[in-house]
């Protein structure tokens, strides 16, 4: 529900993708990654298999995401690594 798919992303088999979620152009979700409520990927990134976004994560536009990120970061990077916490305070 209310999720943004934009042109150009791949979201490929038993990915699981929770609602207000934007996916920007080019982003590439590999097998069985989990998508938490609320979370922006940014355009190009990567998420290999079986890597859990947490809710209301962000995720850098470019990102090589090989890890799990959790809920209320900022994730960027080649690797991608967590660069801030979001604070909702």
């Amino acid at each position: 529900e209310n999720c943004i798919i934009n042109t150009g992303a791949i979201i490929e088999h038993d990915c699981e993708i929770k609602n207000h979620t934007h996916i920007s152009t080019g982003a590439r979700l590999t097998g069985g990654v989990y998508v938490g409520e609320g979370v922006l990927i940014g355009a190009g990134a990567v998420i290999l298999p079986k890597v859990k976004i947490g809710e209301k994560s962000i995720l850098g536009a470019g990102s090589i995401v090989l890890n799990n990120v959790p809920a209320y970061t900022i994730a960027a990077g080649n690797p991608a690594k967590i660069i801030k916490e979001i604070n909702l305070a």
